[in-house]
Protein backbone atom coordinates (compact mmCIF):
# COMPACT_ATOMS: atom_id res chain seq x y z
CA UNK A 1 0.00 0.00 0.00
CA UNK A 2 1.11 3.13 -0.78
CA UNK A 3 2.28 5.91 2.26
CA UNK A 4 -0.21 8.12 3.48
CA UNK A 5 -0.99 11.29 1.56
CA UNK A 6 -0.55 14.47 3.10
CA UNK A 7 -3.92 15.38 2.81
CA UNK A 8 -5.64 12.34 4.67
CA UNK A 9 -4.91 15.12 7.34
CA UNK A 10 -7.70 17.38 6.72
CA UNK A 11 -10.36 14.70 7.38
CA UNK A 12 -13.14 16.53 5.37
CA UNK A 13 -13.67 13.50 2.59
CA UNK A 14 -17.29 12.20 2.18
CA UNK A 15 -16.63 9.30 3.43
CA UNK A 16 -14.43 8.26 6.97
CA UNK A 17 -10.98 8.13 6.74
CA UNK A 18 -9.70 4.47 7.65
CA UNK A 19 -11.21 3.51 4.06
CA UNK A 20 -7.77 1.72 2.53
CA UNK A 21 -6.84 2.55 -1.40
CA UNK A 22 -8.78 0.62 -3.67
CA UNK A 23 -7.60 -1.13 -6.79
CA UNK A 24 -10.11 -4.55 -7.00
CA UNK A 25 -12.53 -5.32 -9.96
CA UNK A 26 -15.69 -3.92 -8.58
CA UNK A 27 -19.38 -3.35 -10.20
CA UNK A 28 -19.12 -1.21 -13.53
CA UNK A 29 -20.37 2.19 -14.23
CA UNK A 30 -20.65 4.52 -16.34
CA UNK A 31 -18.28 7.42 -14.65
CA UNK A 32 -17.83 10.71 -15.88
CA UNK A 33 -14.11 12.24 -17.02
CA UNK A 34 -12.86 14.25 -14.65
CA UNK A 35 -9.52 16.15 -15.33
CA UNK A 36 -6.71 16.19 -12.98
CA UNK A 37 -4.69 19.68 -13.15
CA UNK A 38 -1.59 20.01 -16.05
CA UNK A 39 1.35 18.14 -14.88
CA UNK A 40 -0.25 16.91 -11.61
CA UNK A 41 0.99 13.39 -10.00
CA UNK A 42 -2.68 10.95 -10.09
CA UNK A 43 -3.36 8.03 -8.07
CA UNK A 44 -6.72 5.78 -6.70
CA UNK A 45 -7.78 6.16 -3.44
CA UNK A 46 -11.00 4.25 -4.50
CA UNK A 47 -11.67 2.97 -7.83
CA UNK A 48 -15.37 1.97 -6.38
CA UNK A 49 -16.76 2.15 -3.04
CA UNK A 50 -20.26 2.45 -1.92
CA UNK A 51 -20.87 5.00 0.95
CA UNK A 52 -23.82 4.17 2.83
CA UNK A 53 -25.13 2.64 -0.54
CA UNK A 54 -24.02 5.47 -2.53
CA UNK A 55 -21.40 4.37 -5.68
CA UNK A 56 -18.42 6.65 -5.45
CA UNK A 57 -14.79 6.85 -6.95
CA UNK A 58 -12.29 8.94 -5.51
CA UNK A 59 -8.90 10.08 -7.24
CA UNK A 60 -6.30 11.98 -5.15
CA UNK A 61 -3.42 14.33 -6.94
CA UNK A 62 -0.48 16.25 -5.87
CA UNK A 63 0.59 19.37 -8.06
CA UNK A 64 3.26 22.19 -7.67
CA UNK A 65 0.55 24.66 -8.89
CA UNK A 66 -0.80 26.76 -6.10
CA UNK A 67 -4.10 26.05 -4.34
CA UNK A 68 -5.53 29.45 -6.24
CA UNK A 69 -3.97 28.06 -9.85
CA UNK A 70 -5.68 24.87 -9.50
CA UNK A 71 -9.31 26.62 -8.29
CA UNK A 72 -8.99 28.71 -11.99
CA UNK A 73 -8.02 25.24 -13.62
CA UNK A 74 -11.21 23.51 -11.96
CA UNK A 75 -13.63 26.91 -12.56
CA UNK A 76 -12.84 26.95 -15.99
CA UNK A 77 -13.63 23.30 -16.15
CA UNK A 78 -16.78 23.94 -13.99
CA UNK A 79 -18.12 26.45 -15.71
CA UNK A 80 -20.61 24.92 -18.05
CA UNK A 81 -21.82 22.36 -15.01
CA UNK A 82 -24.59 22.31 -13.09
CA UNK A 83 -25.00 23.85 -9.65
CA UNK A 84 -21.45 24.93 -9.35
CA UNK A 85 -20.80 25.60 -6.09
CA UNK A 86 -17.21 26.46 -4.02
CA UNK A 87 -17.01 26.82 -0.25
CA UNK A 88 -14.26 26.45 2.66
CA UNK A 89 -14.22 23.54 5.15
CA UNK A 90 -11.27 24.50 7.51
CA UNK A 91 -8.51 25.16 5.49
CA UNK A 92 -9.81 23.23 2.27
CA UNK A 93 -11.58 24.55 -0.34
CA UNK A 94 -14.06 22.58 -1.96
CA UNK A 95 -15.86 23.34 -5.29
CA UNK A 96 -18.59 21.30 -6.75
CA UNK A 97 -21.35 20.90 -9.38
CA UNK A 98 -23.78 18.08 -11.68
CA UNK A 99 -22.11 16.32 -14.14
CA UNK A 100 -25.03 13.90 -15.31
CA UNK A 101 -26.37 11.71 -12.82
CA UNK A 102 -22.81 12.40 -10.55
CA UNK A 103 -22.03 15.02 -8.34
CA UNK A 104 -18.49 15.85 -8.67
CA UNK A 105 -16.54 17.29 -5.86
CA UNK A 106 -13.19 18.80 -6.17
CA UNK A 107 -11.20 19.53 -2.58
CA UNK A 108 -7.82 21.57 -2.65
CA UNK A 109 -5.52 21.58 0.23
CA UNK A 110 -2.10 23.43 0.21
CA UNK A 111 1.08 22.32 0.96
CA UNK A 112 4.52 23.19 0.26
CA UNK A 113 5.83 23.44 -2.30
CA UNK A 114 2.15 23.22 -4.48
CA UNK A 115 -1.36 21.85 -3.91
CA UNK A 116 -2.77 18.22 -2.68
CA UNK A 117 -6.30 17.28 -3.83
CA UNK A 118 -9.15 14.96 -4.12
CA UNK A 119 -11.58 14.43 -6.73
CA UNK A 120 -14.57 12.69 -5.68
CA UNK A 121 -17.54 11.54 -8.16
CA UNK A 122 -20.87 10.24 -5.98
CA UNK A 123 -23.93 9.07 -7.74
CA UNK A 124 -27.08 11.05 -7.36
CA UNK A 125 -30.42 9.17 -6.84
CA UNK A 126 -33.98 11.43 -7.59
CA UNK A 127 -36.24 10.24 -5.05
CA UNK A 128 -37.79 7.06 -5.99
CA UNK A 129 -34.79 6.09 -8.61
CA UNK A 130 -33.39 2.77 -8.76
CA UNK A 131 -29.99 4.04 -10.49
CA UNK A 132 -28.04 1.62 -13.39
CA UNK A 133 -28.78 -1.70 -14.26
CA UNK A 134 -32.12 -1.56 -12.09
CA UNK A 135 -30.23 -1.12 -8.67
CA UNK A 136 -32.09 -0.84 -5.48
CA UNK A 137 -34.76 1.42 -4.64
CA UNK A 138 -34.41 4.47 -2.42
CA UNK A 139 -36.30 2.71 0.10
CA UNK A 140 -34.56 -0.49 -0.35
CA UNK A 141 -30.88 1.61 -0.29
CA UNK A 142 -31.86 3.69 3.33
CA UNK A 143 -32.91 -0.04 4.79
CA UNK A 144 -29.79 -2.14 3.56
CA UNK A 145 -27.78 0.52 5.21
CA UNK A 146 -26.16 -1.58 8.90
CA UNK A 147 -28.14 -4.57 7.78
CA UNK A 148 -27.08 -7.96 8.74
CA UNK A 149 -24.76 -6.71 11.61
CA UNK A 150 -26.35 -6.76 15.10
CA UNK A 151 -26.85 -3.07 16.62
CA UNK A 152 -27.25 -3.18 20.48
CA UNK A 153 -30.40 -1.30 21.84
CA UNK A 154 -30.09 2.53 20.79
CA UNK A 155 -27.62 2.22 17.96
CA UNK A 156 -27.46 4.68 15.21
CA UNK A 157 -25.58 3.80 12.23
CA UNK A 158 -23.19 6.46 10.80
CA UNK A 159 -21.37 4.57 7.77
CA UNK A 160 -22.05 1.26 6.20
CA UNK A 161 -18.60 1.39 3.47
CA UNK A 162 -18.22 -1.41 0.89
CA UNK A 163 -15.04 -1.21 -1.06
CA UNK A 164 -13.30 -3.88 -3.12
CA UNK A 165 -9.53 -5.00 -2.74
CA UNK A 166 -7.67 -7.07 -4.61
CA UNK A 167 -9.49 -10.64 -4.70
CA UNK A 168 -11.85 -9.76 -1.85
CA UNK A 169 -14.94 -7.58 -0.83
CA UNK A 170 -14.33 -5.41 2.91
CA UNK A 171 -17.46 -3.86 4.38
CA UNK A 172 -17.05 -1.50 7.32
CA UNK A 173 -19.59 -0.47 9.67
CA UNK A 174 -19.50 2.48 12.11
CA UNK A 175 -22.33 2.51 14.83
CA UNK A 176 -22.44 5.34 18.12
CA UNK A 177 -24.74 4.25 21.05
CA UNK A 178 -24.37 5.33 24.71
CA UNK A 179 -24.18 1.23 25.63
CA UNK A 180 -20.90 0.61 27.84
CA UNK A 181 -17.84 -0.85 26.26
CA UNK A 182 -18.58 -4.34 28.17
CA UNK A 183 -22.04 -4.21 27.27
CA UNK A 184 -21.26 -3.62 23.68
CA UNK A 185 -18.62 -6.60 23.99
CA UNK A 186 -20.94 -9.21 25.71
CA UNK A 187 -24.10 -8.54 23.25
CA UNK A 188 -21.75 -8.59 19.98
CA UNK A 189 -20.45 -12.03 21.22
CA UNK A 190 -23.58 -13.54 21.59
CA UNK A 191 -24.99 -12.08 18.47
CA UNK A 192 -22.26 -12.74 15.89
CA UNK A 193 -21.68 -16.81 17.48
CA UNK A 194 -25.59 -17.16 17.01
CA UNK A 195 -24.88 -16.08 13.32
CA UNK A 196 -22.32 -18.64 12.84
CA UNK A 197 -18.92 -16.70 13.92
CA UNK A 198 -16.36 -18.06 15.98
CA UNK A 199 -14.63 -15.78 18.24
CA UNK A 200 -10.78 -15.67 17.72
CA UNK A 201 -9.76 -13.40 19.85
CA UNK A 202 -11.14 -11.18 22.47
CA UNK A 203 -9.09 -8.65 24.79
CA UNK A 204 -9.97 -4.89 26.06
CA UNK A 205 -7.07 -2.30 26.11
CA UNK A 206 -5.98 1.35 27.11
CA UNK A 207 -7.37 1.12 30.94
CA UNK A 208 -10.42 -0.37 29.21
CA UNK A 209 -11.29 2.05 27.54
CA UNK A 210 -11.42 0.42 24.22
CA UNK A 211 -12.55 -3.49 23.34
CA UNK A 212 -11.04 -5.51 20.40
CA UNK A 213 -12.76 -8.54 19.13
CA UNK A 214 -11.86 -10.70 16.21
CA UNK A 215 -14.45 -13.50 14.23
CA UNK A 216 -14.11 -15.97 11.71
CA UNK A 217 -16.85 -17.45 9.47
CA UNK A 218 -15.40 -20.04 6.99
CA UNK A 219 -13.27 -17.94 5.29
CA UNK A 220 -14.20 -14.30 6.09
CA UNK A 221 -12.96 -12.70 9.05
CA UNK A 222 -14.36 -9.33 10.94
CA UNK A 223 -12.43 -7.06 13.54
CA UNK A 224 -14.86 -5.15 15.65
CA UNK A 225 -13.48 -2.54 17.94
CA UNK A 226 -15.27 -0.69 20.04
CA UNK A 227 -13.82 2.80 22.26
CA UNK A 228 -15.48 6.06 24.48
CA UNK A 229 -15.64 8.78 22.32
CA UNK A 230 -16.25 11.94 24.74
CA UNK A 231 -20.24 11.06 25.76
CA UNK A 232 -20.91 8.40 23.20
CA UNK A 233 -19.38 4.73 22.38
CA UNK A 234 -18.16 4.32 19.02
CA UNK A 235 -18.38 0.31 16.99
CA UNK A 236 -16.28 -0.19 14.02
CA UNK A 237 -16.32 -3.11 12.27
CA UNK A 238 -14.47 -4.42 9.26
CA UNK A 239 -15.82 -7.60 7.25
CA UNK A 240 -13.41 -8.84 5.02
CA UNK A 241 -15.22 -11.22 2.23
CA UNK A 242 -13.19 -13.62 -0.47
CA UNK A 243 -14.53 -13.01 -4.29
Amino acid sequence: MPPARPFARYGVLLWFASCSVVFAAAPVRDWPEVPSPPGASTYWIAQYLEQNTIPMQIRGFDTPMTAAEVEDYYRKWFADKVGFGASNIGDVRVLGARMGSYQVTVQLGAKLPGTVGRVSLAAVYESGETGQAGGKTERERIESIGRGFPRPAGSQVISDTLSFDAGQRNRTIVLMNNVSIETNALYLREQLLRLGWTLLQDRTVEAGQRSALVFRRGPEEMVVTIAKREDAYIVISSQTTPD
